[in-house]
């Protein structure tokens, strides 16, 4: 098994990094997040922590920037239905803190905004994948849910989901909004939504 890539970025396509080490290229397919961090980089040294994926028909080598994002990858990949090109499209869409939220919270509607990944299969994922990420050492104390005495917030979040925002999205927006605790639903609704 490969478990990094460490070489010179040579170019950069829509399906990946290509990286040479030693005079060998690998294409190392990737997030687009990773692709734009990286471009236009082409001579410059780069690792990417690495899952070689094999199949009858395919062989393919995904590649991340940290072991956070390549652990999140291959939790996604042991799902039944999501492939690894479900994993990329879902970790193009949500970044891994955000897809930590959004499985916590049950929030369907955020993760099946990824390319080919229906309301069902993020279902799935989160029946899947709660208990596996909630062990996980990640840090949620940014995106959990309110306690009983945040009356105020509690209806804000509420507000903000009848609007057609995402549970996820809400909770990130409400948080961002600094004073919180000293305003009326009105103030933090009017506040969140310039957060989101």
């Amino acid at each position: 098994m490969i478990s990094f890539v460490r070489g010179i970025l040579d170019s950069v396509s829509e399906e990946g990094l290509i990286i040479d080490v030693n005079g060998l290229g690998f294409l190392v397919r990737t997030t687009e997040r990773t692709i734009k961090e990286f471009y236009p980089q082409e001579g410059k040294e780069v690792k990417l922590y690495t899952y070689f994926h094999v199949r009858e028909d395919d062989r393919a080598l995904y590649g991340f920037n940290n072991k956070k994002e390549l652990s999140i990858f291959r939790m996604l990949i042991t799902v039944n239905g999501v492939g690894p090109k479900g994993g990329l499209s879902i970790l193009n869409t949500l970044p891994p803190d955000e897809l930590y939220s959004a499985v916590l919270l049950n929030d369907s509607k955020a993760i099946s905004k990824a390319n080919g990944i229906g309301v069902k299969t993020a279902q799935k994922i989160i029946i899947e994948l709660k208990d596996k990420m909630a062990k996980e050492d990640a840090d949620f104390s940014d995106i959990t849910s309110f306690s009983n005495d945040d009356h105020v917030m509690d209806e804000v979040a509420e507000a903000l989901t009848s609007l057609g925002y995402s549970n996820t999205a809400a909770l990130r927006a409400i948080q961002k909004v600094e004073d919180k605790e000293n305003m009326t639903v009105e103030q933090l609704l009017k506040a969140a939504l310039k957060n989101i």
